[in-house]
């Protein structure tokens, strides 16, 4: 069955994989499926045909004067814009996966959804929903959510939610852990998301010294994400203490990378919390400070409560907790076990065959 469909967000990393992913899914079950974004989030886009892609316009506000007068400019030239497409598309089901960047689009969606008989269903990828998906929710048929838990800010709305994970590239039913090749090598991963590292670095430079003075710590390989301008620092702590590693800006092959990794120091953005989860990684997180509604450390949250995992302060490191979990979960077989059985209290869900099930029968 053939629909017009528009798929609505932007932003980080965060939204716009999701959303390429699900894009992708629809595309595959022969939906006649279009993607709106702005600037900033389509840098994200690749292998999409272009005819199926529109930017537009958009701006938050957080920012002086000036900067409130140029992002007015934006929205209202996006808003333009999102009524220009949506004239032309007439799109009878759109999926929006938030970001301030879907905000001129939903708003054109409550001027022609009677006009042209359009529903509207919304995902959040986080643990907090974010203020676009939570003004638009009660124009919503369905809100899809990535975790299960309660969302006391929208509790008016249960009767609307559906949990369904989060939209994967690959088919989660048919994902298998893989065995890590070398049991005698703690494989490390470093990495800070779609929102940077500099932080997350920072912390793992902070730790790095103490972990050279444990005796009998088995040999820990790293794996590091990082921009180009820290790289030759890090290279230089690492190959000071003696340690092997791999560092890079980018991962083509990320989630090869992810099934060898033993333990992770990361951020918690909803994308990576599914990786931990998915691969079962325990992890040392440390949620983005600034991230609105402090969704991260909600996110982070969720694997802290099994004991998966232990969240950070970036203001208060404490440096024996830390050194305490890489030590025992890389000398003690029966706690790594425990973590990772721990992984098993969370249910893995095909989002992408959850979504398009619910909206492709509802009438």
């Amino acid at each position: 069955m053939s629909r017009n469909i528009l798929i609505i967000t932007g932003g980080t990393g965060g939204h716009m994989i999701p959303a390429i992913n699900f894009f992708n899914y629809l595309k595959n079950n022969k939906n006649e499926v279009y993607l709106l974004t702005d600037y900033r989030g389509s840098k994200y886009i690749n292998e999409i045909n272009e005819n199926n892609i529109f930017k537009i316009y958009s701006s938050h506000f957080s920012g002086n004067l000036y900067f409130k007068i140029k992002a007015t400019i934006k929205l209202l030239t996006g808003l333009v814009q999102s009524l220009i497409i949506f004239i032309r598309l007439k799109p009878k089901t759109i999926i929006s996966f938030g970001s301030y960047a879907s905000s001129t689009p939903l708003v054109c969606f409550i001027l022609f959804k009677f006009f042209f008989k359009t529903s509207l269903y919304i995902h959040e990828q986080n643990s907090v929903v974010g203020k676009v998906n939570k003004i638009f929710i009660k124009f919503s048929n369905q809100i899809f959510m990535n975790f299960e838990k309660e969302y006391l800010n929208i509790l008016k709305y249960q009767n609307k939610i559906s949990v369904v994970g989060l939209p994967q590239k690959i088919d989660t039913k048919n994902f298998k852990q893989k065995d890590k090749n070398d049991k005698s090598i703690l494989n490390f991963l470093v990495f800070g998301g779609s929102q940077g590292s500099i932080e997350i670095l920072a912390i793992f430079e902070h730790i790095l010294s103490r972990l050279n003075k444990i005796s009998n710590l088995k040999e820990i390989f790293f794996t590091i994400q990082a921009p180009l301008s820290k790289q030759k620092e890090i290279e230089s702590l690492l190959i000071k203490y003696g340690y092997n590693f791999n560092i890079q800006n980018f991962f083509n092959n990320f989630d090869d990378v992810l099934a060898k990794t033993d333990i992770a120091l990361c951020r918690s953005g909803a994308g990576t919390i599914n990786d931990l989860i998915k691969h079962k990684i325990p992890s040392i997180i440390c949620p983005l400070h600034d991230a609105k509604d402090n969704h991260q450390y909600e996110n982070a949250k969720i694997l802290s409560s099994i004991k998966s995992a232990i969240i950070v302060n970036r203001n208060k490191i404490k440096d024996d907790e830390i050194i305490s979990f890489i030590k025992r979960l890389a000398n003690d077989k029966i706690f790594e076990k425990k973590l990772k059985e721990n992984f098993n209290k969370i249910e893995i869900r095909n989002a992408n065959e959850l979504m398009w099930n619910f909206i492709k029968n509802e009438k």
